[in-house]
């Protein structure tokens, strides 16, 4: 024998002692064999049977998993009627799995599929899986109302539009505010829903004048938009509720945080809270102030009046574009 040949035996020898040791290692509490099933879950390490009929209990051992018919069952048509679960031991080698099997069309359980066979409301569908996971995404509600408490809901309506002041011309916003001034939370102003209507709430000081002629009003001129300045402070409750219904009545809101205080502060969640669509102004430079993380998205950072009037632009442009695409 030459020194090839040893060599080749040698190699066989290898070859034949890690096939033989990759089969041994494959044993039987690897649980390898075991079917996939489309109703097997698993989470956080722990495998779950989503059709367990135990009310408790729904961990499932790899040998309860191996020893299970619905991988065999469900791999043929069967009825779209059929409905499985499984009631099972889930620790390994206790008791005997058995498939629970009922129709939902009859209300009865079935213990033999040759049931199906027989019955005249047998739908076959290629796929009874889909079936299931289709019925589990449908829901029905039933509600029994009587004819007084229908009654008692049409009034409710019916007294609310009679009490409804806003009046709104356009396309008014879906809902009414609910009046922070007043306890009854009835709005003693009347606002009208103005398209394209910009409020801009900016006190008069001679920057703010400044930024108000040659920077906001040309910006929203270019884009169409009729501006209508607050100027007062905001110090009092009246000046806050003028600001308030000049808010509803607008499409869009320009507001500046260079001297803001806790009015103007509240100002911007009620303009969230309606809907309307906000520019906030804020000289690059001015230290952040309270809340000002929730409201990024609406901060125009500025450092020169040229730039307010493109970022102004760049701002509510696509929301004016998309207002047309609806319609407005």
């Amino acid at each position: 024998m030459d020194i090839t040949d040893r060599d080749d035996n040698v190699e066989e020898d290898c070859e034949e002692r890690r096939e033989g040791r990759s089969l041994s290692e494959l044993l039987e509490e690897d649980f390898l064999s075991v079917p996939p099933c489309p109703f097997r879950r698993v989470s956080f390490g722990t495998t779950f049977c989503s059709i367990s009929t135990d009310a408790f209990v729904a961990e499932v051992d790899p040998l309860t998993c191996l020893n299970c018919e619905i991988p065999e069952l469900i791999r043929k048509p069967r009825c779209r009627f059929l409905s499985l679960g499984t009631e099972l031991k889930p620790f390994r080698g206790e008791g005997r799995l058995v498939v629970a099997m009922a129709c939902k069309e009859l209300g009865i359980r079935i213990y033999n599929l040759s049931t199906c066979d027989k019955c005249k409301l047998y739908s076959e569908v290629p796929s009874v899986v889909d079936e299931i996971k289709h019925q589990k995404l449908k829901g029905e509600v039933q509600l029994k109302i009587s004819p007084e408490v229908a009654a008692q809901v049409a009034g409710i309506v019916r007294k609310e539009r009679a009490t409804d002041e806003f009046g709104y011309e356009g396309e008014a916003p879906p809902f009414h505010l609910h009046c922070w001034r007043f306890l009854d939370g009835q709005c003693r102003k009347a606002p009208i829903y103005t398209r394209r209507k910009t409020t801009v709430i900016l006190e008069r000081t001679p920057r703010n004048d400044e930024i108000h002629q040659r920077a906001i009003m040309p910006a929203l001129k270019d884009i169409n938009l009729a501006p209508y300045r607050l100027a007062e402070p905001l110090d009092n409750e009246e000046e806050l509720c003028r600001v308030c219904e000049n808010i509803q009545e607008s499409d869009f809101v320009i507001a500046n945080l260079d001297d803001w205080n806790s009015n103007l502060i509240f100002l911007l969640g009620l303009i969230h809270g309606v809907g309307r669509r906000v520019a906030v102004l804020k000289r690059e430079g001015v230290s952040a102030i309270p809340l000002v993380d929730a409201i990024s998205h609406c901060i125009v950072e500025y450092s020169t009046l040229p730039e307010i009037i493109f970022l102004l632009k760049h701002r509510f442009s696509p929301l004016i574009k998309r207002t047309q695409e609806r319609g407005g």
